[in-house]
């Protein structure tokens, strides 16, 4: 029984401390201003509006940042469009890093911060953040 405990209770504090960290990070995404996309505490884009360009479709429910040369982008679709704070929808993910171009599917998202036109997603399980601009 103490070999059990001795084993669970370092177990449980890393979860713990594991669950404190993603919090952090979520925190620290919501609080930075402008459109990008953050995977697991990395920013892998970041919209600069003198070399770059974004684009929304209410009908595709889709979001698009890429800079000018269309190197480096993201693009998320949506399964319905972010509006409200606390909503939970799914996205598919696409974006590149220097080396290829990623995908997550079916990526659960919460709307966790809105200012005006922008929209602050996170994802726990994915601790994936991006920012997106729902043009009209």
């Amino acid at each position: 029984m103490k070999a059990s405990v001795r084993t669970l209770l370092p177990l449980l504090l890393l979860l713990a401390l594991a669950g404190c960290r993603d919090d952090r990070l979520q925190s620290a995404f919501v609080e930075r201003e402008g459109v990008r996309l953050l995977v697991g505490g990395t920013i892998a884009f970041t919209y600069e509006p003198n070399t770059c360009q974004m684009a929304f479709s209410r009908d595709l429910k889709e979001f698009r940042a890429h800079t000018d040369n269309m190197s480096d982008f993201f693009v998320a679709d949506f399964s319905e469009v972010p509006s409200e704070l606390g909503q939970r929808l799914s996205a598919d993910l696409v974006w590149t890093t220097e080396r290829e171009v990623l995908t997550r599917k079916n990526l659960t998202l919460e709307v966790v911060r809105i200012e005006g036109e922008e929209f602050w997603l996170w994802s726990t399980t994915g601790r994936i953040g991006l920012t997106v601009k729902i043009l009209e």
